[in-house]
């Protein structure tokens, strides 16, 4: 399949993401970025949230948003939150998110998220919008109060788990799309879930999805379908009662190979040879309670 027939494939969606490191995204929004990544804070400029190509943003891990310090690389910053929400240019000079939180009452507070990069494309800088409340700042503890010394019981080690699931099974070669899952995917998914369901009735339960590519095609043309199907798979699973804060979507496109294939055979041969590498993982950890 050539290139242009590959992104053809991907359809809106992903025509929407290839946006971002093509001329058609936004390099800078706010004013006066300096080469070191600085800028005032009254030039801080976040974009219409009607503007996001992913404008139902997501539910970030607090760990990996806590990892986030100047001097991160794009990158490392798209392995712990993942691509940015509107439509940035190949050297956007910033980023921008929309990140959710649940609330004690329930509710979901929508947040802005952004991060200014200086001239080596190393975030420097961190904006949350609105400023003053966010992102939400967790209900201060109660003043402690004297008690009984208790007897000290050992918890439970956290479960750990790494749910790998074939590609192939799940999705037609080379698609990402729902209506391209197929039946054994499906079957696979709803037994997924029900299981999934039983970590989280245990304890607190964080997934990572990532979405895998063997080496045909290039990079970014992997990396964003890897990105897809995770994200495919991750909406599947939340329509089957699976907790959306407790997973997070992310593409590893062809960079974690657990196949090496000889380039001189035919193409059906070596497409044959690296089915292990197109793939799903899940990893699973559940803090008992």
């Amino acid at each position: 399949m050539s290139h242009t027939n590959k992104l053809a494939g991907l359809g809106a969606v992903g025509l929407a993401m290839l946006a971002m490191t093509g001329c058609m995204g936004t390099k800078y929004l706010s004013e006066g970025i300096t080469e070191e990544g600085r800028v005032q804070i009254e030039n801080v400029k976040f974009p219409e949230l009607d503007d996001a190509w992913q404008n139902e943003g997501q539910f970030p891990n607090s760990e990996n948003l806590a990892k986030i310090k100047p001097g991160i690389l794009k990158d490392e910053l798209y392995q712990l939150i993942g691509r940015p929400h509107f439509s940035e240019a190949q050297h956007a000079r910033e980023w921008d998110y929309i990140m959710k939180f649940y609330m004690p009452d329930d509710t979901v507070k929508v947040c802005q998220y952004k991060v200014i990069f200086d001239k080596d494309y190393r975030g420097q800088e961190f904006y949350w919008h609105p400023a003053a409340d966010c992102p939400p700042q967790p209900a201060p503890a109660p003043a402690p109060v004297a008690q009984p010394v208790p007897v000290v019981v050992q918890a439970p080690a956290p479960i750990k788990e790494r749910i790998n699931l074939g590609a192939d099974a799940l999705f037609k070669f080379d698609k990402w799309q729902p209506e391209n899952m197929l039946p054994q995917g499906r079957a696979e998914l709803d037994e997924l879930a029900a299981k999934l369901r039983q970590y989280q009735d245990m304890g607190e339960t964080r997934i990572i999805i990532t979405g895998h590519t063997d080496r045909f095609g290039d990079d970014m043309y992997n990396m964003n379908l890897s990105q897809l199907r995770a994200q495919t798979v991750r909406s599947y699973l939340v329509n089957l009662g699976v907790h959306p804060a407790s997973m997070i979507a992310i593409g590893a496109g062809e960079s974690q190979p657990v196949k090496e294939c000889s380039t001189k055979e035919p193409r059906k041969v070596q497409i044959d040879c690296l089915q292990p590498n197109r793939r799903v993982t899940l990893d699973v950890t559940v803090t008992q309670d």
